[in-house]
């Protein structure tokens, strides 16, 4: 008995893999990777290791704070100057506890097109508009909002490079709308 013990401990020793594989990186914002051109952004993401993720830096910056390290999973954020124009690629890499490292490369989409607000059709019944219409953009529409005097509703879109809206607003309302890159443009409701 003790020997098939030991044959199956020597068995499973011998299956057992080193731990080769890099941390998985992701970002979660910016969001769809659109940036405007000069501003500062400030770009989340996370590491995974199931090592532990030891190091995360952003473009040889160290990002990752000291509560976060050896966690299997770990988040970070920091903020980035995007240039005025020209390409821009953002190095993440990611060392678990092992010394395995990644890298992963993010290209940021300049963007300093704001959306197009579309107003397709206006009913009026008395001191209400009724309008429909669809938003573009040329990477991805963040929110549309409606401003009323100080008060700012938002609608319940998905987050595409073109979404169709219909509100029920006052006259004089504003229709808001932003794209992932912080762009925006408003448009008065007669």
């Amino acid at each position: 008995m003790r020997t098939r013990l030991l044959f199956l401990l020597f068995l499973l020793a011998s299956c057992a893999r080193p731990d080769t594989a890099s941390p998985e990186m992701g970002l979660v914002e910016p969001l769809g990777g659109a940036v405007a051109p000069g501003k500062e952004l400030r770009v989340q993401g996370y590491a995974f290791d199931p090592a532990g993720v030891v190091k995360v830096q952003a473009n040889g910056q160290e990002v990752l704070l000291p509560e976060e390290r050896g966690k299997r999973l770990v988040h970070f954020r920091f903020r980035l100057q995007a240039p005025a124009s020209g390409k821009v690629e953002l190095l993440l890499e990611a060392e678990d506890a092992r010394g395995n490292r990644g890298e992963k490369r993010v290209p940021l989409v300049l963007d300093a097109v704001p959306p197009r607000i579309v107003v397709e059709r206006v009913e009026r019944e008395g001191g209400l508009y009724r309008v429909y219409g669809r938003v573009e953009d040329n990477v991805q529409v963040d929110r549309v909002v409606v401003q009323v005097g100080g008060r700012y509703s938002p609608l319940s879109l998905p987050k595409e490079a073109t979404v169709a809206f219909s509100a029920e607003v006052p006259a004089g309302a504003m229709l808001l709308a932003v794209d992932a890159a912080g762009n925006r443009t408003g448009r008065r409701i007669p």
